[in-house]
């Protein structure tokens, strides 16, 4: 029994040169010419096959990525204080009861969402007052040590001291490892700050040498 022969166009000549395909260019299959399309098949660094092509995006794909590699930082350890401001100016009661309580309920649903989002991050408090700077609470990773600290007894008087507060604060993150971020978070409520030396120094050499990121939040009006 003889099987059909169907003719398959060719698209050679007449395609490059946008003309039509004349009678002539159809041959049959085993008149055309083979392609070695198992040529075009290479194996990615997963291991798995793909087309030429797609072997050649995913390595720009991956050029691009390493190009910007510098800019990379692993933050899944973090390390911050929290310095608030526990002087004079936080018992004003423009906020229901005052300042300082509001600003310490605030801050227990802060650290509630941080260990949340970082479980192996480490965070400590320090206050502030009476020009003078405190450590409330060294880094912990716990953060019902933390809780029960922002709801101990606190007090207010004289002024703050940003710039002690961020010395402070830079003295127990310089030894952390560069591989982990360092993070201060300020919560003041005064507009001024009774400081021993210039405070712009200060905040220059924190985030210059020491610091990945600070935060300030002012409750003042």
């Amino acid at each position: 029994m003889m099987l059909p022969c169907y003719p398959v166009t060719l698209t050679g000549k007449a395609m490059e040169t946008g003309g039509e395909e004349k009678e002539g260019d159809k041959l049959y299959t085993w008149e055309t010419k083979y392609e070695k399309t198992w040529e075009d098949i290479r194996e990615d660094a997963d291991g798995l096959l793909t087309a030429e092509d797609e072997a050649e995006a995913y390595k720009l794909k991956r050029r691009k990525l390493f190009q910007h590699s510098s800019s990379v930082r692993l933050g899944m350890m973090r390390h911050m204080f929290v310095i608030v401001d526990s002087s004079q100016v936080m018992s004003d009661k423009d906020l229901k009861p005052n300042r300082l309580t509001c600003a310490l309920k605030v801050l227990e649903d802060f650290v509630r969402v941080f260990f949340d989002q970082n479980p192996i991050s480490q965070l400590g408090v320090i206050s502030t007052k009476d020009g003078k700077a405190e450590k409330v609470l060294d880094l912990n990773g716990n953060p019902h040590v933390l809780s029960k600290t922002l709801c101990g007894n606190w007090s207010v008087s004289g002024e703050l001291s940003l710039q002690n507060a961020l010395s402070l604060a830079m003295n127990g993150l310089k030894h952390i490892p560069s591989h982990a971020s360092r993070e201060v978070l300020v919560v003041m409520g005064s507009l001024t700050s009774c400081d021993p030396g210039n405070i712009f120094t200060t905040i220059e050499g924190c985030v210059s040498e020491v610091l990945y990121r600070m935060k300030v939040l002012l409750m003042a009006k």
